[in-house]
């Protein structure tokens, strides 16, 4: 009986341990799933719509029509949003006459906030021809054909076409609240001239907004004129670029010095990262070259 007793004994023992290994303490599980880590993106696209003496580029053709004339009536500077390339121009015109005028309107679009810079630079300013016109204004004018004339910086329409950048809420006119909003301005001999400006950086100001698919980050405004540009600025709204500009365009006081002259040039735009860049600056100050001293000799 007394071995019968300890067996049972013992058997209970085994089973309140068996019992005890097969409970938990207090408890709880969360779990974390999906963890991601990525580097983000930063790309800009830009799209452009032009105007030339009040005609719209309107599907390759100033006022959306071919006249017979593909010579004056084509048109290549409005394109849809678009990672640049030789295909995007702000001008293409070759019969310039003085008293024309254009004005543009870049869309700036940027998936993250960015500082933004634009370098411009003129790649020739030419005395493309010389004709009997332009000799008797410009007598040092050389035909850059001729055997040893290699300058390609010798013309004059440069210094008579002027031009106006300034910051457009999209309706591609300078307005009265945009007075505030312009950029750079002068003759394309200094305002496309080996310059880069700042659309935003540390020193202007906010840097340019992020936004989605579809949206716009800025606008710029471009106008150049033939001759001399006045401001007229129209009243703030919803304003039609092909009635008026925000300015005007006379010229009368250009001479025959430019005539058959070319200009071509670059338009570089640069967007940087802002976050973590609170100091980026497009033109930043030079840093002084420390010449060493020469020491003496006894």
């Amino acid at each position: 009986m007394k071995k019968i007793l300890t067996s049972l004994i013992v058997m209970a023992a085994v089973a309140l341990v068996a019992f005890g290994a097969s409970q938990a303490f207090f408890s709880d599980t969360e779990t974390s799933e999906g963890n991601i880590l990525q580097a983000g993106a930063l790309d800009l696209k830009i799209d452009n719509t032009c105007y030339y003496n009040n005609q719209a580029c309107i599907e390759g053709f100033w006022g959306g029509q071919p006249n017979g004339d593909p010579a004056t009536n084509t048109c290549s500077c409005t394109w849809k949003l678009s990672d640049l390339d030789e295909s995007h121009v702000l001008f293409d015109l070759t019969d310039l006459k003085p008293g024309d005028r254009e004005e543009d309107t870049l869309s700036l679009h940027v998936d993250n906030n960015s500082w933004m810079c634009v370098d411009i630079k003129t790649t020739a300013n030419d005395d493309n021809s010389c004709t009997e016109p332009e000799l008797e204004d410009d007598p040092t004018c050389t035909d850059p054909g001729a055997p040893g004339n290699a300058d390609a910086f010798d013309g004059e329409l440069a210094q008579n076409l002027n031009f106006v950048f300034w910051a457009d809420d999209g309706d591609n006119v300078f307005e009265e609240g945009e007075r505030e909003s312009i950029l750079t301005q002068g003759p394309a001999s200094d305002v496309l001239d080996g310059v880069r400006w700042a659309l935003a950086d540390s020193q202007t100001g906010e840097p340019i907004p992020g936004v989605g698919e579809g949206e716009v980050s800025a606008y710029i405004g471009k106008f150049f004129c033939f001759g001399d540009i006045a401001e007229a600025p129209v009243a703030d709204g919803d304003n039609d670029p092909t009635v008026a500009s925000g300015f005007t365009c006379n010229g009368e006081l250009v001479n025959n010095a430019s005539q058959t002259d070319k200009l071509t040039g670059d338009f570089v735009f640069e967007a940087v990262q802002a976050r973590n860049n609170d100091n980026f600056l497009c033109n930043p100050p030079a840093t002084p070259t420390l010449t060493p001293t020469p020491t003496g000799t006894e």
